[in-house]
């Protein structure tokens, strides 16, 4: 006998079953697909014990007669394509003919189905992959799959689910993209017989949006350049997450995992989203079918596009285009790409530089030796929770619009030594004062690098600072890029530099915390241009320039900032998210004093 054998077959499905079935919410997840795909108008899914005991999933769709409802629960059966043409137009979620089988073969599955119209149902019982049993039964129109004892002949899988709780909520995710698919379904989840949530359906992508995330100011974006398109809903960058895990992709009606994609969104917010964080928000994108390819992962949470990079620097600049506008947020850095049309890169640089900046104003930017690397948070939060109707971009009069904004407003008061509290035509605005000082001092900084005019001021004692040997490498191979944002320093020895200049708008800041930060910024960009990586640093460095809470700011002092914010690009957010004022209108004032 040779060494090569055929598997059997229970244990061959046992292996597929591992590549499709993880956890609850796949078996929920590739459920509900089949339901939609099915045509159902309802769906409504059911779990015990976080699915782990029980799971239920019901549906209202097109159902199944005797012979199919038993063809369905055989690996590589399927109603969805008929030839391998038909994987590159696909217009359902499931296609591969392996769910049901492969579920089957973990869990003791129970189907009852019946079609439209039909005088009866059929019910068909598989248990850990047996043979299926199959009889008539009644049944309401559609189909009802139940999934007891997951994992119940694979102790070994199942001893690597997790908690109760952490498992229903992985099913609720599930669930919430589901619905985010397809607005005009309705599906319920209920877990442990109680009603966990609902989800009614809606006219469109925009009311399941506000649905979905009703606690969020989201703002809307509907664009597209060649043959993409976009429409998304995402939330103002103060609210943005460490990690992608309350940002929603779609691709074609489709939720997919794809990092590049998350990158490309959170980008699109340019400078006031530090790396590693990812706004809220859900983001649709619709490609020709030929040109992305769903086929790549067995439980379709992946796609390959054909054209990646040019999409995804297409994605960031429509994106930008519109929350921009609704968020006031800076200009792109220079040297990004974008897609043309044609479905190939290429890029562009800004065609004139930037002006420099002498300071005007009499502003000055106090340093503080002990300025952290993080800013303080804003205090004061905007009047009740944030929740707004989803709205166009475009349409929605800004905040900062018109000329001469700030210079309008009347300083009032300090509190806290932290808000400058000031008075305008339609009510109190409340400047968090180092959020504001950080975004002029990043606009200038930004401005002298772009025209590489950093004005610098040296150090009458070169200013020795101790780091790793990498760090060392690195900052030696950005010496000169180093130098144009106005730093000067030359390694002195393996693991120390020593700084010779720093930029003049940060003569008082301690060398060695801008060093420092330095050098973890183009450690976090290692494998970026330089030019992607200095609005970062530039953010990191205004930070040690501006005056921080705590300091006293005189009226003249806080005069020259407002005056200093209207000659910006963009004066609603520092250069890290963090929001620069506050509004409470009159109104507000006199309804709560009861006028």
């Amino acid at each position: 006998m040779g060494r090569i054998q055929r598997l059997p077959g229970d244990l061959a499905s046992q292996i597929a079953a591992g590549e499709v079935v993880e956890r609850p919410a796949s078996v929920v997840k590739e459920l509900i697909e089949n339901a939609l795909d099915a045509g159902a108008t309802r769906v409504k899914v059911e779990i015990e014990r976080g699915g782990v005991a029980l799971l239920r999933v019901s549906d209202d769709g097109i159902g199944m007669d005797r012979e199919d409802a038993v063809l369905a629960l055989e690996r590589h059966a399927t109603s969805k394509i008929r030839a391998k043409e038909d994987l590159f137009s696909l217009t359902t979620f499931g296609f591969r003919g392996e769910a049901l089988p492969s579920i089957a073969s973990v869990a003791r599955l129970r189907l009852v189905t019946r079609p439209r119209g039909a005088d009866e149902g059929t019910e068909v019982v598989v248990e850990g992959g047996a043979v299926p049993l199959r009889r008539p039964a009644g049944a309401a129109d559609g189909t009802t799959v139940e999934v007891a004892d997951l994992f119940f002949n694979v102790p070994a899988r199942r001893k690597f689910l997790k908690s109760t709780g952490t498992e229903a909520a992985h099913v609720t995710e599930t669930v919430l993209l589901a619905a985010l698919a397809r607005p005009d379904v309705s599906l319920f989840l209920v877990r442990d017989g109680r009603v966990a949530r609902e989800w009614l359906r809606v006219a469109g992508r925009a009311e399941r949006a506000a649905q979905a995330f009703a606690d969020e100011r989201l703002a809307a974006c509907v664009g597209g350049r060649g043959p993409m398109r976009i429409e998304a809903y995402l939330a103002p960058p103060e609210r943005a997450r460490a990690g992608a895990v309350g940002l929603h992709l779609l691709v074609n009606g489709r939720p997919v995992r794809d990092r590049p994609m998350a990158r490309a969104v959170a980008q699109a917010y340019g400078s006031v989203l530090e790396s590693g964080r990812y706004p809220v928000g859900i983001v649709y994108i619709e490609v020709p079918p030929a040109d992305v390819d769903v086929n790549v992962h067995p439980q379709k949470a992946e796609v390959r596009f054909a054209e990646g990079r040019p999409l995804f620097d297409a994605l960031t600049r429509e994106l930008h285009g519109a929350l921009a506008r609704a968020f006031s947020l800076p200009a792109l850095g220079q040297g990004r790409s974008f897609w043309n049309g044609g479905g190939r890169a290429s890029f562009e640089r800004a065609s004139t530089p930037l002006p420099s900046s002498d300071g005007a104003d009499g502003w000055q930017l106090a340093a503080s030796e002990e300025a952290a690397s993080a800013a303080v948070a804003v205090a004061l939060a905007e009047r009740g929770p944030l929740v707004a109707p989803v709205r166009a971009m475009t349409a929605e009069p800004q905040l900062f619009e018109g000329v001469g904004f700030y210079a309008s407003l009347e300083f009032l008061a300090q509190v806290r030594g932290t808000f400058l509290v000031c008075g305008g035509a339609d009510g109190l605005y409340i400047l968090d004062q180092h959020a504001a000082a950080e975004r002029v001092a990043f606009h200038r900084l930004r401005q002298a690098f772009a025209s590489r005019s950093v004005a610098t001021q040296r150090l009458l004692i070169p200013d020795v600072i101790e780091l790793l040997p990498t760090e060392v490498v690195a900052l030696e191979e950005r010496a000169a890029d180093i130098a144009a944002l106005g730093v000067e320093l030359r390694s002195v020895g393996p693991s120390a530099v020593a700084v010779h200049a720093v930029p003049t708008m940060l003569a008082r800041a301690r060398p060695e915390r801008i060093v420092r930060d330095l050098a973890a910024q183009l450690g976090h960009a290692a494998n970026r241009p330089f030019d992607d990586a200095a609005d970062m640093v530039l953010a990191t460095m205004a930070c040690h320039g501006s005056i921080r809470a705590g300091d006293a700011v005189s009226r003249e002092q806080a005069a020259a900032l407002l005056r200093a914010l209207d000659g910006i690009d963009f004066a609603g957010h520092c250069p890290h998210g963090r929001p620069v004022v506050t509004r409470i209108g009159y109104d507000e004032l006199e309804r709560r004093v009861g006028r």
